[in-house]
């Protein structure tokens, strides 16, 4: 559980900046900041995927609550116009997340329990207010509705709606989607028609810091109105759901929620406090894909959808740590339908686009996850059907050559790339640009080549084939990798080989994540020092050393600004992975070892009682790492950090 007392909120910056998050299973989602304030156009109670897992609309921004009291009233939510600001975050007592919600507001007459959930695998928000009066009094709710992609803004003009309004419901269809239905139900209260149905302009200041300065607004039609006594208890729930014929109670959804999240933690088997809250933000990345029927992973909240490359390194931390072993075969298998020319998609398809294979990486690391699943479930039967003659066309298709310059060279080492290409991780193209291109042989993807050789050569044994080709590859791929990529000069490893790239940065440090080893054990302690004396900044590492010419020290600003910095020193939390299994690996005879590993995963703790609570956040700057940035929560940061914190700690320890 994550508390927030009125010392932790303290003020409006505080409440406004943190924020909760809520997943639906369906890549739809609610977040929301501890004072009910709008920071960001992302903030709501319920983002609906009508796709699942895409096409993301903002449906309830929030509900705002007054008092009307003896004394008058009292506004009880906060909220950031574009000319003003209206703080009221003193009434907010406490804040609970224990993965729902909880907010505590206490007034001198009244104190009021509010929780939110989402159905799982529904477009459903359900929200709850529990009242304790000393006096007879009445709350007015205002539920703020829209219709936007979540990533956008909404003018007065953009709010039109067919509005019916019945007993306990409300329903309104978007006049530019009428195959949309948001329904809103109450358990009871009084409708009361607004004379203004829009909001004033309301201001994101986190999207301002980051160069997006209009506003937004929002269409407020109706004032629900319920009266309270003294000395007796009440509780109110609202619903809103979209498409949705069925009634859902809210306090069964906040109930059903609980136990479903209470599950998983028993299923994992994990009962360290900090391996717990990994697994539960674990969950929230896991969601239904229309397009496959299967489950797949969303690369990061509020704004990626699913990737190939991401989906593979979160893979063993989001599916297979806390056992959910069906999601992560069902996982493997979405990717197996769509391979092409021995790639696996950068990108899924929607609404019948193609999907884009513009990656080196990630059929490479399917051969890692698939690895994986069979070790942690030895359900070799599902990998010798399903996975891996799709995995021998990927040998067959990298040894031949494939797409984007993808091959075999005749040192046995795999060369991609060419012009504009961006298919390594480090993939950003500004203005037709690539900032930072590594075309050749990059370091990673060789040492990915090299365990996919290895791999095959242990599927083969395992499922009777008499084939050593695999193995006298991987031979040849070692020897050549050690000639070529280790660097006197650095201490390290090359970045990327024909042509020669000495920039040091954290690919190399891939090596020590993966099974199999390509680096020659004399190497092995001096490439690590570099990285922890040049790349290591407490919530991963950066992308570039800080003595390089090039480094940029911050990731902030406007667009242009970010992405030339996003891979030019920024800060990756995700690679605390490797990192770890390169300390236990390299220090494995100190008997502090384990000592010193925690002492790493602590530091993110207090990390996970900020910005997004409980989740781990895509990228940090580069100089000091402190506030997170990006994605404000990223599903290879959490599944990493809980990947490495398992098997280097908690199993270990078993």
């Amino acid at each position: 559980m994550y508390y927030f007392d009125k010392n932790k909120i303290n003020n409006f910056q505080n409440g406004n900046t943190k924020c909760f998050l809520l997943t639906n299973g369906l890549g739809g989602y609610a977040c929301g900041s501890l004072i009910n304030s709008l920071n960001r156009k992302q903030y709501g109670y319920l983002i609906a995927s009508l796709h699942p897992p895409v096409d993301r609309v903002m449906i309830l921004p929030k509900i705002n609550e007054r008092l009307v009291t003896k004394k008058g009233t009292i506004t009880l939510d906060s909220n950031q116009y574009e000319k003003e600001i209206c703080d009221n975050h003193q009434f907010v007592k406490k804040v609970e997340i224990n993965y729902l919600p909880k907010f505590y507001y206490e007034t001198e007459s009244i104190s009021i329990t509010k929780t939110i959930a989402l159905k799982y695998g529904k477009n459903v928000c359900a929200v709850e207010y529990q009242i304790n009066a000393k006096e007879n009094g009445i709350i007015e709710l205002e539920p703020y509705f829209n219709y936007r992609d979540h990533c956008e803004v909404s003018q007065k003009s953009d709010l039109k709606f067919e509005i019916r309004q019945e007993g306990k419901e409300l329903t309104l269809i978007p006049v530019k989607n009428q195959n949309v239905y948001i329904t809103l139900n109450i358990t009871e209260g009084e409708f009361v028609k607004k004379d203004n149905p829009y909001t004033e302009a309301l201001f994101f200041a986190y999207d301002s810091e980051n160069g997006d300065d209009r506003v937004d607004y929002n269409y407020v039609p109706y004032t629900i109105k319920v009266k309270y006594e003294k000395d007796m208890p009440k509780t109110i729930g609202i619903t809103v759901k979209v498409n949705e014929i069925e009634d859902f109670e809210p306090s069964e959804v906040i109930k059903s929620e609980s136990k479903r999240i209470n599950e998983i933690i028993k299923n994992s088997k994990i009962t360290d406090e900090l391996g717990k809250n990994l697994v539960i933000a674990s969950d929230t990345f896991l969601a239904h894909r229309s397009s496959t029927n299967l489950m797949t992973i969303m690369a990061g909240f509020p704004w990626f959808t699913d990737w190939g490359r991401d989906t593979m390194i979160a893979f063993t931390g989001i599916t297979l740590v806390p056992r959910r072993f069906t999601a992560a075969k069902e996982i493997l298998e979405s990717f197996a339908k769509y391979e092409k020319n021995g790639l696996i998609p950068n990108m899924f398809p929607d609404n019948g686009e193609e999907p884009i294979y513009n990656t080196v990486d990630a059929s490479l690391w399917y051969f890692y996850a698939a690895y994986k699943y069979v070790l942690y479930t030895n359900d070799d039967d599902f990998i010798k059907e399903k996975i891996y003659p799709v995995l021998k066309k990927i040998i067959s298709a990298y040894q031949k050559g494939t797409d984007f310059s993808i091959y075999m060279d005749n040192d046995y080492l795999i060369h991609a790339g060419s012009n504009q290409d961006q298919i390594t991780w480090m993939d950003v193209r500004t203005h037709g640009v690539a900032v930072t291109p590594r075309h050749g042989k990059p370091v990673e993807i060789n040492a990915l080549w090299y365990n996919a050789l290895m791999i095959m050569d242990y599927f083969s044994t395992k499922f009777g084939e008499q084939n050593s080709d695999y193995l006298e590859i991987a031979q040849k791929v070692k020897e050549n990798f050690n000639k070529k990529f280790y660097s006197s000069k650095t201490k390290c490893l090359l970045d990327v080989v024909e042509p020669d790239d000495d920039k040091i940065r954290p690919n190399q440090v891939f090596i020590f994540s993966l099974p199999f080893i390509v680096l020659d054990e004399k190497y092995q302690k001096s490439v690590f020092e570099v990285i922890s004396k040049e790349l290591y900044n407490t919530f991963g590492l950066r992308s570039l050393s800080p003595n390089d010419p090039a480094f940029k020290p911050k990731y902030t600003g406007s667009l242009d600004n970010r992405d030339y910095a996003y891979h030019m020193g920024t800060t990756w939390a995700f690679l605390i992975g490797g990192y770890l299994d390169g300390y236990a690996k390299v220090y494995k005879n100190e008997p502090t070892v384990t000592h010193n590993l925690q002492k790493i995963v602590d530091a993110f703790v207090p990390h996970l009682n900020d910005g997004c609570i409980g989740g781990i956040a895509e990228v940090f700057d580069g100089d000091k790492a402190t506030k997170g940035k990006g994605c404000f929560t990223q599903a290879w940061s959490v599944g990493e950090l809980l990947r490495a914190y398992y098997e280097n700690i908690l199993n270990k320890n078993k």
